[in-house]
């Protein structure tokens, strides 16, 4: 009988991320994986066909078994051995083919946990010129597209378990075309097979004694962030200048208004390419990366262009602004439209000095005005079941579903 085990598998490319802080990237999956299964981390970096330099990772930092199998073989003999549950952390591109064929050779079930609240999605392109249109079809869409068709005839993995916590989310998908499809036509062409809502990562991070008003935190999404230029195309260095000399400006104006010290929070997986007005945020503010929830929780004031962090905000129940700016391009400001949807903001336009005007008690009106529209956005895609934690939740569907 094989051994049955919940695998993260992964490869160079993702790791050269995650081994800068693995604590940070995988630090709760021991915590909901059930106690008695065995975890792994599996790198098959090994079986790209152009061959990729091995990242050196200390896996006595998250706890887990290393297994970095040398060939298909190898990778196959361990699936004979033991039965795969795993979230798989290999990009579904082209370049990528090969490997995610292997991968569903090999895994018993996908799994794909995405508890951090809502996250935005958007597809729209009806504002992009004709190139970035191209641009976005080529890099987003058709492999998308390529991924949904391979799945349909079984080539590569579907996934057989979403657990989110984004009721939101969840609709979305319900909707969808599969969806529709099936009810019409009786035949299932989801990529997703079976999905559950269960609380938001941060369900318990309300501790009071941790609760301050100290700073005004800014969560950065990063300006040169891959998925803007793959989407985007690539950013003018001019936009980009302008772009941080209006933030910095904002920067000080709140800083002199609410009197608090301003707190930059690199986003972890973002590039910070050389420039002379984001050198000039980072000699005039404390700049930190992988501590941005323990700011949020000292913040009196959050910024946002688009970051899943603006949840942990939102439950903290936190004064929030939205940043829009043209310099930042469809992306960005396609993804700020999409969680206009979702929940009203308060949104200041960094280009613009309107905002240089307000007093801060016109300030503390706008929060106060917006700061109605928490709760109902908490109860659809934060916290939906305050009796049981996410990790109890978690646990239970992995059991039944999958150990």
């Amino acid at each position: 009988m094989k051994k049955k085990i919940f695998g993260i598998i992964i490869d160079s490319e993702r790791l050269k991320i995650y081994s800068k802080n693995l604590k940070f990237y995988l630090k709760n999956y021991r915590e909901i994986i059930p106690d008695e299964i065995e975890i792994y981390l599996i790198d098959i970096s090994h079986l790209h066909i152009i061959k990729k330099d091995l990242i050196d990772i200390d896996t006595t930092e998250i706890d887990f078994k290393l297994f970095r199998p040398k060939s298909f073989q190898e990778l196959d003999s361990f699936s004979k051995e033991n039965e795969i549950v795993a979230t798989i952390k290999i990009k579904e591109t082209f370049l990528n083919l090969r490997l995610n064929f292997l991968i569903n050779l090999v895994c018993k079930k996908k799994i794909i946990i995405n508890n951090m609240g809502f996250y935005v999605m958007s597809n729209k392109i009806s504002q992009f010129k004709i190139y970035e249109k191209l641009n976005f079809i080529l890099n987003i869409k058709l492999n998308y597209f390529i991924y949904r068709i391979l799945s349909i005839f079984n080539l590569v993995k579907k996934t057989d378990i979403l657990i989110t916590s984004s009721g939101s989310n969840l609709d979305k998908f319900e909707q969808g075309i599969s969806a529709k499809l099936k009810k019409f036509i009786k035949i299932d062409l989801s990529y997703i097979k079976k999905s559950y809502k269960v609380n938001s990562y941060f369900d318990d991070i309300s501790n009071k004694n941790e609760i301050a008003n100290k700073y005004i935190v800014f969560c950065d999404s990063g300006f040169d962030h891959k998925d803007r230029i793959l989407r985007d195309g690539k950013i003018n260095p001019l936009d980009r200048e302008n772009y941080y000399k209006n933030l910095y400006e904002f920067f000080i104006i709140l800083k002199d208004k609410f009197n608090k010290d301003v707190i930059f929070c690199l986003h972890p997986k973002a590039e910070y390419p050389q420039s002379n007005n984001f050198n000039k945020i980072k000699k005039s503010f404390k700049c930190i990366k992988f501590e941005t929830e323990e700011y949020i929780k000292k913040s009196y004031l959050c910024l946002f262009i688009s970051s899943l962090s603006i949840n942990i905000a939102i439950l903290l129940k936190k004064n929030i602004i939205i940043i829009n700016s043209k310099f930042l391009g469809n992306f960005y400001n396609l993804r700020n439209d999409v969680l206009s949807e979702e929940i009203k903001l308060f949104k200041v336009n960094i280009d613009e000095d309107a905002y240089k005007s307000l007093s801060i008690n016109q300030f503390k009106s706008e929060f106060k005005n917006y700061l109605n529209n928490y709760n109902e956005f908490i109860k659809k895609n934060i916290i939906s079941d305050r009796n049981d934690s996410y990790i109890e939740q978690i646990k239970k569907i992995l059991k039944k579903e999958c150990f």
